[in-house]
């Protein structure tokens, strides 16, 4: 963690910040266990690999190329990266995109949400905000509760269970600030202050509902395959060059949190690199180069992403957003044969 704020003005300058040592993300072991208590108090299941028995996920992904990504692009196309960041709060934005993925996948699934009952609808944003990942990552660092740099991703799910929830990119009246476009500055509006009553109203309907650690890779592949999508913590790097299939490989350290949003566990696949792979959405804009189409299809994956073999990230703490409070669907005119009904 960074005593000071750490502010960069491009993509590069991240980049060589978190290659030189910067420390972005770290682990917080306090964190996960009083994360860990709130979900087993709340009724939930702390454990990926219970959830998926419990939940009857098991083996659901076996075998088969997951793309939970395609919900996001269904709904809002071209929104990842959603920007590059401009300071140290890359556990924000690894948050947001694992909501935005659970959120989407929920939506286009038509499924009503088991708790609430409700229809999930896709809120509507402004172009601007779309390009900006829909969802406001300054909304969560604010909470990080200190006034530098760096987070943990256990705080960080900690603050959307019970804090920030999810908020639009757009305009807040009420509270004076604009979050349609990302601001490294707006990400620090508070820090070691927490936020008033006022953000956490804004906030409140719109909170996860509930989150599970990961460890093992068939309930990753499980939850993946089911549409929850992973943030994660960890020190691994990886080179800036993805090869034909858009894989890149282990190289240096980052103290860096990465969203995954993807897996493929074909056994071709496996016979190319002798093992799955997690598609890997970093926060850094189009940084890395090489080929984005998936193996054997016709589709890309996100500027700024990448496959990583498992091997490569199996060590990393990741928790799986389980479930969002999101917004009803819109009614639409019927536009039928005879005009409008």
């Amino acid at each position: 963690m960074a005593d000071k704020e750490q502010f960069f003005s491009n993509v590069y300058d991240v980049v060589a910040a978190y290659e030189s040592g910067f420390v972005g993300a770290y682990g917080n072991p306090e964190a996960a266990e009083a994360l860990r208590d709130q979900i087993k108090s709340a009724g939930g299941i702390p454990d990926g690999a219970m959830a998926c028995s419990t939940y009857k996920l098991e083996e659901t992904g076996k075998g088969k190329l997951s793309l939970p990504f395609l919900e996001i692009l269904k709904l809002y196309p071209d929104c990842l990266p959603g920007g590059a960041q401009g300071r140290g709060d890359c556990v924000s934005w690894s948050s947001r995109n694992a909501a935005l993925g659970t959120m989407c996948c929920e939506i286009t699934s038509g499924i009503p949400d088991p708790n609430s009952g409700r229809l999930e609808g896709a809120p509507e944003v402004t172009t601007t905000a779309r390009l900006n990942g829909v969802l406001s990552t300054e909304a969560i660092y604010n909470w990080r509760r200190h006034g530098g740099d760096g987070w943990s991703c256990a705080e960080a799910a900690q603050v959307l269970l019970n804090d920030s929830g999810l908020w639009l990119r757009k305009k807040y009246d009420e509270i004076d600030v604009d979050f349609t476009q990302y601001s490294a500055r707006n990400a620090g509006l508070y820090g070691s202050r927490t936020p008033p009553e006022s953000w956490r109203k804004i906030g409140e309907n719109h909170r996860v509902q509930t989150v599970t650690e990961v460890e093992e890779f068939e309930a990753l592949r499980d939850l993946l395959a089911n549409g929850y999508c992973v943030s994660s913590c960890g020190s691994e790097g990886f080179s800036a060059e993805r090869d034909a299939n858009g894989v890149s490989k282990r190289k240096g350290g980052w103290a860096h949190a990465l969203a995954y949003l993807a897996v493929d566990d074909r056994d071709e696949i496996k016979k190319l690199y002798s093992e799955p792979l997690v598609l890997i959405q970093n926060s850094w804009g189009a940084w890395n180069d090489g080929s984005r189409r998936i193996f054997g299809t016709n589709i890309d994956i996100p500027v700024g992403a990448f496959w990583a073999r498992w091997s490569d990230i199996k060590n990393r703490y990741m928790v799986a957003i389980s479930g969002v409070n999101g917004w009803p669907p819109k009614k639409l005119k019927s536009y039928g044969a005879r005009g409008f009904i």
